[in-house]
């Protein structure tokens, strides 16, 4: 019988093999479900963003097209190496998407036309207020 010691085997590298192995295998399987979480919610962002985009007029999608295709055409990518840095830069692109988009949906349902009495607020004052009650809702 082997001793233990602290939670610890002192002798028998096959049973810390073992266990090793074992645990290798289970980072193996948690980072496959990580990064197939991570696939799954950025994807579902990305057909949020679609379904959006039906919804927008088009003469906004007009004045904001242009601006959202450089962004995603200047994406540049090595998909076939795998790295973290690709991920990040998607990541990325999809959270300022998302914050334009959002911003030109807000702008659409003020009303900031001709005939409308309020205007949007800056960007940097919106911001503080979504900042503020950010802080309350915690």
């Amino acid at each position: 019988m082997v001793k233990q010691r602290d939670g610890q085997n002192t002798g028998g590298g096959e049973n810390l093999h073992d266990d090793l192995s074992r645990e290798l295998k289970l980072l193996r399987i948690l980072a496959r479900d990580v990064a197939e979480n991570f696939i799954l919610r950025r994807e579902g962002n990305i057909e949020t963003f679609l379904a959006c985009l039906e919804t927008l007029p088009r003469k906004k999608i007009r004045d904001k097209a242009p601006e959202w295709l450089r962004q995603v055409r200047s994406l540049k990518l090595k998909p076939q190496k795998g790295r973290l840095k690709d991920l990040k830069a998607i990541d990325q692109l999809i959270a300022d998407l998302k914050a334009n988009m959002l911003d030109t949906q807000e702008k659409k349902t003020r009303g900031t036309g001709k005939h409308s009495k309020r205007q949007a607020a800056p960007a940097p004052a919106r911001a503080k207020k979504i900042a503020a009650q950010s802080r309350t809702v915690k």
